[in-house]
């Protein structure tokens, strides 16, 4: 019995003193919250803070476009086109992320408005990309609109 109990002491030190792997905490993109912006910023025409959410060399590919670095996106795309397709609304096919790097894919839906009123509506595809700042702000990195063509 003694033999018994010696064991046991002895396998619950051996036990208590094994250490135990450290689990990395990785903190992934608030993917819901970036989407959220994208839509926001431009549904409320926020240039500013639309062209914010992208780096400095960022690429932009739409059906017609291509646009390198925020100003040829502001220039070619946000100033082309905020003012007219507004109420974009996104629905997720899906998304991924690691503590640095984040990406997206969904359809959406907008409305074409001319002097106030709807002259058309249209659909398509996005696929968006980030990148986590050394300040550690999510950039877009790529951006890649395609719409859908529309049956007559």
């Amino acid at each position: 019995m003694k033999k018994f109990i010696l064991f046991l002491m002895a396998t619950g030190i051996m036990i208590s003193c094994t250490e135990q792997p450290s689990k990395s905490v990785i903190e992934k993109a608030p993917i819901d919250a970036l989407m959220a912006t994208w839509e926001n910023t431009w549904n409320h025409q926020d240039s500013v803070g639309f062209k914010n959410q992208f780096t400095e060399n960022a690429l932009l590919i739409d059906d017609n476009l291509i646009a390198i670095g925020t100003d040829q996106i502001n220039t070619k795309f946000i100033r082309a086109f905020i003012n007219v397709a507004t109420n974009i609304k996104d629905v997720k096919l899906k998304d991924w992320s690691t503590n640095d790097m984040a990406g997206y894919t969904g359809t959406y839906s907008l409305e074409v408005v001319v002097n106030n009123q709807v002259v058309d509506r249209g659909t398509g595809a996005v696929t968006i990309n980030w990148m986590k700042t050394e300040k550690g702000e999510w950039k877009i990195t790529t951006a890649v609109i395609h719409s859908f063509p529309v049956a007559k």
